[in-house]
């Protein structure tokens, strides 16, 4: 495979995508915005998705094979309350890139998320309704239905993940979980709010397959397991031997820290995925065993070496 552009490099899926594209493309280009990153064997460009123009002359000059779109404003709460701000990125942004790599010809894929579904039942399929119950669930649908005015070659991932991020600032749910027990804060985590979480590699994996392959459409690319936040988090104490005690179960319905509602049930059916792909689809023990050997051998380190955001100079 030849070239690569990767939007979010300096989030939890971009930045690891990134390090391990570089090991799969010739040419591996990586866009971040606010969060500066420098990754090994990578040409790190700063850029603002939503500036049409920008992206434009970016793309035009690039041509590259594939565009992956990790970037997105992905704090539900902050979207709830900054719809403006959350449109522009998730959805504008979406657009102005999906135009232009019409323009290129290159093949798009599109990270989307299990919160387009309202959580009534769990288990969905590709082919089920989404139907978002918060504003990132509707700017991330949106985003989809933006892929669909472009004659583009495109394949929607909708996904969950968690993992090492390259961004010292920023934690996923299993580096909160991990850094709380670790300093014997106690973790709340729902005991009725449930899910797929795939690790961050596992999906990277995926994806280098779905672009080997072009493969195209929606494919639901999460974890084999449905599992509670609660049963995650224990999960993760018990491959890190951490005191499992200190975790805290409660139900959604009790906790009041939340501006946008939040689905019950996001889990995701990955039937489709598991007949489609050679890459295994992992279930909660053997992600969470793999998160920690990457730690164990240096690997989530390395990854962290790429950050070059420093807020304590800013």
């Amino acid at each position: 495979m030849s070239t690569i552009l990767i939007t979010g490099g300096s989030g939890l899926l971009g930045g690891n995508l990134t390090k391990l594209a570089v090991d799969k493309f010739k040419e591996v280009y990586t866009i971040y915005n606010k969060n500066p990153i420098k990754i090994e064997n990578s040409i790190d460009i700063c850029a603002d998705i939503t500036d049409e123009v920008e992206i434009n002359k970016l793309i035009r000059n690039l041509s590259p094979e594939f565009i992956v779109h990790c970037a997105a404003l992905t704090n539900v709460d902050y979207c709830e309350g900054h719809h403006k701000e959350a449109y522009e990125i998730n959805v504008k942004g979406t657009e102005n890139l999906a135009k232009f790599a019409e323009d290129v010809g290159a093949v798009f894929i599109y990270i989307s998320t299990d919160s387009v579904f309202d959580g009534k039942k769990g288990q969905y399929t590709e082919n089920d309704q989404p139907n978002p119950i918060n504003y990132y669930g509707v700017t991330k649908l949106e985003g989809e239905k933006a892929l669909k005015k472009y004659n583009i070659d495109s394949t929607i991932i909708r996904t969950n993940i968690y993992g090492w991020n390259i961004r010292n600032n920023k934690y996923s749910l299993a580096e909160w979980v991990i850094d709380g027990l670790k300093k014997k804060v106690r973790p709340s985590l729902f005991n009725d709010v449930f899910f797929s979480p795939i690790l961050v590699n596992n999906l990277a994996e995926c994806i280098f397959e779905v672009c080997e392959r072009n493969l195209k459409g929606i494919f639901n690319i999460a974890g084999s397991e449905r599992c509670s936040k609660l049963d995650f988090g224990l999960k993760l104490a018990d491959v890190f031997n951490l005191d499992k005690s200190y975790i805290l179960p409660m139900s959604i319905d009790n906790y009041i820290g939340l501006n946008a509602p939040r689905p019950k049930d996001m889990s995701l059916d990955v039937t489709k995925a598991k007949k489609t792909l050679n890459t295994k689809l992992l279930n909660v023990e053997e992600g969470i065993i793999w998160m920690k050997r990457l730690i164990d051998d240096g690997y989530a380190d390395k990854l962290n070496s790429y950050n070059r955001y420093h807020p304590a100079i800013d």
